[in-house]
This record gives C-alpha cells, sequence and structure tokens, in this order.
C-alpha cells in the first residue's frame, strides 16, 4: 500500500473521533500496530484501522477485559472468530451482567418492601403522599426472567438438580410466596415470610438437593427457621440465580 495512502495517529484519531492518546494506550496494550513508519518515523496505519478501532471500543463498553479483546481481535484479523471462543467470552460476560442486574433487582424488590413498612406506620393524613410514591415508584412491572427460563439456565449450566421433577414439584410449593432478599458480601440471603411447615418442608429438601448440585459444588445453601420465617443463605459464584429465582416465583403468584 502506497505511503499516501496510509493516515498518521493524528488523521486516524480524526476519522475514528479518537484522540491520538487513545490509539497510543491501546497500541501499547497490543491491540493495535501500526502498518508502518514515514521517512520521519511517524506511525502509519490503514484506514480500514477505525473498524477495528470501533470494535474495540464496542467491547470495552460492554465490559470486556483486554485479555478478552485480544482474543476477539485475534480471530478478527483472520477472518473467523472460533464459535466456541466466541461463546466462551459472551458466556462469561453474559453471567458477569447479569450478576450486576441480581443485584439492581434485589435492591429495588427491597425498596418497594421498605416503602410499604413505612407506609404502614403513617397516620392517615400522609397516607396518600406515600400511596403516590409506591404507585411511581413500585407499580411497574420488574424486568424479571420467568422461573421456567432460570430453570432452563441452570440445567445448561451442568445439569442444576432444582430442574429435575422433584426439583420443579419444591419450587412449585415455594412459587408465590412472599420474600424478602438481600446481598450481604458474597452471600444472598433469602428470607421466605412464612409460618407453613409445608414450605419449610420444601425449602429444607430444596437445601439438601443443593448439596448434590454440580453446578455450584461446595456452595450448598444454609436453612435456618427464626420468627419470621425461613431462611436461605446462598453463596458462591451462582448464588446469584437462586436469588433471582426466588424473586420470579415470588412474582408468580
Amino acid at each position: 500500500m502506497a505511503q499516501n495512502s496510509l493516515l498518521t495517529i493524528g488523521q486516524l484519531g480524526k476519522l475514528a473521533q479518537m484522540p491520538p492518546s487513545t490509539l497510543r494506550y491501546y497500541e501499547k496494550e497490543g491491540l493495535l500496530t501500526p502498518h508502518g513508519r514515514s521517512d520521519s518515523g511517524y506511525r502509519l496505519y490503514q484506514p480500514q484501522t477505525a473498524e477495528r478501532l470501533h470494535l474495540i471500543q464496542r467491547a470495552q463498553r460492554l465490559g470486556f477485559s483486554l485479555a478478552d479483546i485480544r482474543t476477539l481481535l485475534a480471530g478478527w484479523d483472520q477472518g473467523k472468530i472460533a464459535s466456541d471462543t466466541l461463546s466462551k467470552l459472551a458466556e462469561n460476560r453474559f453471567i458477569a451482567l447479569e450478576k450486576q442486574l441480581t443485584e439492581l433487582l434485589v435492591m429495588r424488590h427491597e425498596l418497594d418492601l421498605f416503602l410499604q413498612d413505612v407506609q404502614s406506620r403513617q397516620s392517615p393524613l400522609h397516607q396518600e403522599q406515600i400511596n403516590d410514591l409506591l404507585a411511581r415508584l413500585c407499580s411497574h412491572p420488574a424486568a424479571q426472567t420467568p422461573a421456567s427460563t432460570l430453570l432452563d439456565w441452570l440445567g445448561h449450566y451442568g445439569g442444576c438438580v432444582l430442574n429435575t421433577a422433584v426439583g420443579h414439584q419444591l419450587l412449585n410449593t415455594l412459587r408465590g410466596q412472599h420474600v424478602h432478599v438481600w446481598q450481604e458480601n458474597d452471600a444472598y440471603h433469602i428470607l421466605v415470610v412464612s409460618s407453613d411447615a409445608k414450605i419449610g418442608d420444601a425449602l429444607r429438601q430444596l437445601t439438601q438437593l443443593e448439596a448434590n448440585c454440580a453446578v455450584h459444588p461446595n456452595a450448598t445453601p444454609e436453612f435456618f427457621h427464626n420468627d419470621e420465617g425461613f431462611l436461605l443463605i446462598a453463596s458462591g459464584n451462582s448464588a446469584f440465580i437462586l436469588a433471582r429465582l426466588f424473586l420470579a416465583l415470588e412474582s408468580e403468584r
């Protein structure tokens, strides 16, 4: 390619709408390589490098690590990305996003319950204002994944015992139960607000099933019974899935 068809780092930055400092950073991290240098020693790039830069920034916005982006670019340069490589990278990133989403859904769920508790303690004179607040903030349906979809997902990741006939029967018993879910460190606390012995037995059996689950080995939920109801404490990388599952079950009344 003739030198006069190549771009300097400033020209490429203008074409890609990125400052030269960003391009130098990408070069330092091994994401970008000049096509050559001018007689004066300036870096020169092919015009189509702008497309590569947009791919890098798009992947960064999605939260892919620099190591992941290097892997993607290797396939990009060869004109193909192995489907298993792309699947693994995308799956790992999807799980990370689902974990973040779970934290937000749990906080919104608890905010709803908190406001309802505040409302119940207000005098009739101040009830209307709280009612308006609840209507604005808590009346919209949650961006909730159905329980059946979560079970299919669990089945995909190693054949979770909850996605069996026995597991489905236990979850059907728990469907529609009022729950409180909150996070402490890396553990999710799932409180089923009930005094029904049948509910407690279902949760106890669920805990025993989970002890043999391949999806999260060595992270069996702990089971407790207190004055408020029945409590599961789930920890480990897949604990967020149980939290989402119980939120979904509560919404399917």
